[in-house]
Order: structure tokens, then sequence, then C-alpha cells
């Protein structure tokens, strides 16, 4: 399902509280992005202009293209937290979170986006829903000394992204690979039918697991016969206030190797397309 030349990079088995708090700075950390995304960006109606874009390259996230020519983004990349400033491509601006809050990063990405052209008032961190209750970074330092379960964070997105990509790139029906700054999930929406569809993401953790996993889901919801009838290799069918195939990264790093880890996902994946065609025929 994905391409030979595609790297897997190894995942790891961390506790859920050390990825938890891994987890909750880099979900507040990517919000720089979405202000950016809120403030400069056209907005549609699918809230699409809040989303995040991936970077396989560099393994960064960025935002949206603004400003004069579309030629800025904003860049934050998972492994240590850094923000970075683009523009046609060029880095201008570097800014390590570690040791700084929320509101002086913010401050300061407001203050040189100014100097660059773009009206500071405009920029806002405000937005239109929540994020989880985790440890707030808005006046608290940011912590990245934990550089292992940032790695984990950074590696399950950098996984994921050439998996899901494919499947988007091979059906027509499917949406552009998207991370939605609210549930932090990567992931494509396919429709095969008004009323229908299937979404296919990763999710780095909620309050369904603690720690990363894939999901598959279909709208409208299976039926209990419909469950029942389509086991899964690997994952499992989740069915506590919602209904999807899921795979966790517990299922995942018990594969020591990566090449064994990458093979999980992908049956996974292809299994659950399976189902979920399936289901919505």
């Amino acid at each position: 399902m994905t391409s030979p030349k595609t790297p897997w990079k190894q995942l790891l088995p961390l506790n859920d509280n050390r990825l938890l708090e891994a987890r909750g700075q880099l979900h507040q950390a990517v919000q720089l992005l979405t202000a950016v995304n809120i403030s400069f960006v056209e907005h549609k109606a699918d809230d699409s202009h809040t989303a995040l874009l991936w970077d396989s390259d560099s393994l960064t996230f960025l935002s949206q293209p603004f400003g004069p020519g579309n030629n800025f983004q904003i860049g934050l990349r998972p492994e240590d937290l850094a923000c970075l400033v683009f523009q046609n491509n060029e880095m201008l601006l570097n800014l390590r979170l570690n040791g700084t809050t929320l509101e002086q990063v913010a401050s300061d990405l407001q203050f040189f986006l100014e100097d660059h052209g773009l009206t500071r008032n405009v920029f806002t961190m405000e937005r239109h829903f929540e994020l989880p209750a985790y440890p707030d970074r808005w006046a608290s330092p940011f912590d990245t000394s934990d550089q292992a379960a940032f790695d984990v964070l950074s590696n399950a997105y950098a996984n994921a992204y050439p998996m899901i990509n494919e499947i988007a790139h091979k059906d027509s029906r499917a949406s552009t690979l998207l991370t939605w700054p609210h549930h932090f999930d990567m992931a494509v929406l396919m429709t095969p039918s008004e009323g229908k569809s299937i979404g296919v993401g990763m999710s780095p953790g909620d309050a369904s697991y603690t720690k990363p996993y894939y999901y598959v889901n279909t709208w409208p919801y299976p039926s209990d016969d419909q469950v029942n009838d389509r086991p899964l290799t690997f994952g499992k069918w989740h069915t506590e206030d919602w209904k999807g195939m899921v795979l966790t990264l517990d299922q995942i790093d018990n594969a020591k190797k990566p090449e064994a880890q990458k093979s999980i996902v992908e049956t996974f994946l292809k299994d659950s397309l399976h189902h979920a065609t399936e289901i919505t025929e």
C-alpha cells in the first residue's frame, strides 16, 4: 500500500502519561499554525482553511499558504517543537518553543509577520473550537526534555502520511489529506454516494485512546450485525460512543522490527477499507 522507498520509522512503546504530556504540548503548539490560517487564509464552509498540511521531507506541519502572493507559511516541527516561518520556501525564522510560553511565541510571531508586511492586529489566537483539557501552555513554558515521547508522535505522523495519502491518490472520491486542528487527526474522507462516507485517518490519541491509533469508519455507522460479520486480522471494532475499526499503537509496537510494524498497518488498512466499502455499498 506504500512505496518501497518510504522508510517506516520504528514506533517504540512508551507509557500513556508520557505520550499524553507530549501530545498536549504539540496540540497546543500547532494552534500557532491554526491562528495564521484563521487570520490570513480565506475561510471555507467546511473549515478546511483551518487545517494543517504536512511536509514529508522535513517532517513538519505547515500552515496553509498566506500573505502577499500566498508565499508565506508557518511550520511546526513535532520532534523539537520548533516554530518556523517560510517565505518562498526559504526559512526566515526558527523559534524553539522549549522554555518559552505559547503567549510569548504568539507575540513574537505576530510582530515578525508585521515586519514582513502582514497586519499585526489581524493575527488572532482565538478559535471557534475547544481543545482537550491539557495542562495549559499559554502561560506555562513548553518542556521538550522527553525526546522519546515527541519522537513517537513525530514518527506516527511521518508513517501515516504516505500510507493514507496513497489511499487518497488511488480513489477519486477522496478529499485532500489534512490534519485537523480540533481532534488533531490526519485524515481523508471518501464519499461513495450521497449521504455515505468513509473516513481513514491516524489520531495521535484522544478520549477513547491515549496513544496514537489508525481508524477507518463509515457513515452511517454499521449495524451490530455488520460489525459482527467483519472480523479483522489486526485491530478491532470500536463500538463505545462511536463505531469504527481501530488499530492502536500498543498493537503496532508489539512488533519489534520496522518492516513488521508497517506490515501490520498495511494489513489493517486493506482489511478495514474492504469492510467499509462493503458496508457503504
